[in-house]
């Protein structure tokens, strides 16, 4: 399970991921430059296209990208959708991407969320794996720049593309359903109660304030992908800090912070627990790209303006795993 999300405060934009699994894989930071020639199972091959970074693993001398975004500040995500997810044959007439092609198609090609949704309209995504040993994992994305984002979904239905207001993607049920169950929670709020008067009903007498942030009271604490949505959707939309990069580092975590799962709440097999094996966020202006570990909370960057762009080679830094502490004294 995994919660993405893209967050613009004043001239910053941050895109970036939870990675919520019980396996570790061997990920590292990757960075493909421009002149790095994508092979493509079904269409033809992009020689020349826009830099980009992300968390992934290199495989065959092929990146594949858990997320990522580009040198003109687009993200996309893919996130697990077990459910609802449809992979199609290859169909004539179409652009028939594999799942794990999606996100360095979309980034080398797109500058922008407008310009991801054109493309999108004539993609079939390709039930195919990218070996034997990796199978087509059954995912929808989120995509966004510092003006939108969109969810795009391949279900029984199609592709379908959802303009996606919140910035948040988690996993299943589809993005509609998502979007329908924050209406329960349109009472919920970041303000403070006037605990005197209330709606409970016109004649209670009043409720006893407990402490501050009751106005939240019934936003879900679950670990489940529904809660999440909610929570980061609540988190992330109320969320008031400086202009600053160091500010918004700090609350972009912050916000993924509130949905990170720790070892042994969310059991999956016997002796097996989910947890957050990384979270990451990417200043789409800057290049630089933030992350943090399960056993490395230290926030730990790798700058994709500092490297040659021009490059035909890609490049990987490994994940710093072991805990980093400052010593004070």
């Amino acid at each position: 399970m995994c919660t993405g999300l893209s967050f613009t405060n004043g001239s910053n934009h941050f895109f970036g991921r939870n990675l919520d699994l019980e396996i570790d894989y061997p990920v590292s930071v990757v960075i493909t430059p421009r002149n790095y020639e994508f092979k493509l199972r079904h269409t033809d091959s992009i020689p020349a296209h826009h830099a980009m970074i992300g968390m992934g693993m290199i495989q065959d001398d092929y990146p594949l990208y858990f997320e990522g975004i580009n040198e003109k500040g687009l993200g996309c995500a893919g996130l697990a959708f077990w459910t609802s997810c449809r992979y199609f044959p290859v169909q004539e007439g179409k652009t028939n991407i594999a799942s794990f092609e999606f996100i360095p198609y979309i980034l080398s090609r797109c500058e922008t969320t407008a310009q991801a949704r054109q493309e999108l309209e004539n993609i079939n995504i390709t039930n195919e794996g990218f070996s034997a040993k990796y199978a087509p994992s059954p995912l929808h994305w989120l995509i966004a720049d510092a003006e939108s984002s969109i969810v795009v979904e391949s279900t029984e239905k199609g592709l379908q593309v959802h303009d996606n207001p919140y910035h948040v993607l988690t996993n299943e049920p589809d993005f509609p359903f998502h979007v329908n169950n924050l209406s329960f929670y349109c009472n919920c709020s970041n303000k403070i109660r006037d605990f005197k008067t209330t709606r409970f009903s016109k004649n209670f007498p009043g409720f006893i304030k407990f402490g501050a942030g009751m106005g939240s009271a019934g936003i879900p604490g679950g670990l489940d992908s529904i809660s999440r949505f909610v929570r980061v959707a609540f988190s992330a939309l109320n969320s008031v800090c400086e202009d600053t990069e160091e500010a918004n580092v700090s609350q972009f975590f912050h916000i993924l912070g509130s949905v990170s799962q720790t070892r042994g709440a969310d059991q999956v097999k016997p002796d097996e627990y989910e947890i957050t094996q990384y979270t990451c966020g990417t200043n789409t202006k800057t290049g630089r790209f933030y992350y943090t570990t399960y056993s490395n909370p230290s926030l730990c960057a790798v700058d994709l303006m500092k490297e040659d762009l021009d490059s035909d080679k890609l490049t990987d830094y490994p994940v710093l795993r072991d805990l980093q502490v400052t010593v004070q004294n």
